[in-house]
């Protein structure tokens, strides 16, 4: 009980700043800081129950009581973050309701393929121009990505071998699908990925993994009114491995005119 009880603690601290950073409602904040309470005091208690069982503290009555007065607050703690999480929706405070647009009728959804330039270009038009919601998938930090396009806010799955937070390894094809697979199917909306890191995948993956993630995204984003922009330079890939990824992909010339009418 004691390693999962850290186990959890851990977890919710490591995820605390994106959490706080994306719900951006003090109320909720302060609920999700009663869950870190009620799960610390757990911890140690515990901790204190662990020590009962040595000869540390073995038989002293006091911190048994301490002990039993922490879980019950802990539990306490816990039922009221429930509570408090529960309300609002109950009251009609927040409503869930789902966003959607009517589709594009000058778009044709699907993947197209470019130099990062172009590939580029089209990303800031649709998302800072046009304003649909995008997610970038690149070998840049996400700061750096964002300054350089002129962008503030885009989401970014950094994709890099560097250990960090928002940091994705480049062999985890699987997560990135899912994740990719989350944003096409969050919204009903038309929405843009952009993909500038292939001939890092390519190096860190069989060519046959990318290839299938490439189509899966291709299908999940013309089945949910999705454009996906994918950066290749011909020069860093052999003739063999360029043409089969660019047999799933359109040209980006195609997204172009259909832009500029």
């Amino acid at each position: 009980m004691l390693l999962l009880s850290l186990a959890i603690v851990i977890m919710l601290l490591t995820i605390e700043k994106s959490v706080k950073r994306n719900l951006r409602v003090s109320y909720f904040t302060r609920v999700f800081n009663l869950l870190i309470g009620a799960f610390l005091l757990v911890v140690v208690a515990e901790l204190i129950g662990v020590l009962l069982r040595t000869s540390v503290l073995y038989g002293n009555e006091t911190y048994a009581i301490i002990r039993s007065i922490l879980l019950t607050i802990g539990a306490l703690l816990l039922f009221l973050s429930s509570v408090m999480l529960y309300l609002p929706f109950a009251r009609g405070q927040y409503v869930i309701v789902p966003i959607a647009t009517e589709p594009s009728q000058e778009i044709a959804y699907g993947a197209y393929w470019g130099r990062s330039e172009a590939t580029e270009r089209l990303f800031v038009e649709l998302t800072k121009h046009r304003h649909l919601p995008g997610i970038a998938v690149t070998r840049d930090p996400p700061e750096v990505f964002r300054s350089r396009l002129g962008l503030k806010i885009v989401p970014v799955l950094w994709v890099s071998k560097v250990r960090h937070d928002e940091a994705v390894d480049p062999t985890r094809l699987p997560y990135l699908l899912e994740n990719l697979k989350a944003f096409l199917e969050s919204t009903n909306l038309d929405k843009v990925i952009l993909i500038d890191c292939v001939e890092y995948l390519l190096l860190e993956n069989k060519p046959e993994s990318v290839l299938k993630f490439i189509a899966s995204l291709r299908d999940l984003a013309t089945l949910n009114r999705g454009i996906l922009l994918v950066s290749i330079e011909r020069e860093a890939l052999d003739e063999k491995t360029f043409n089969m990824l660019v047999s799933e992909l359109k040209p980006v010339e195609e997204l172009e005119k259909m832009l500029s009418k």
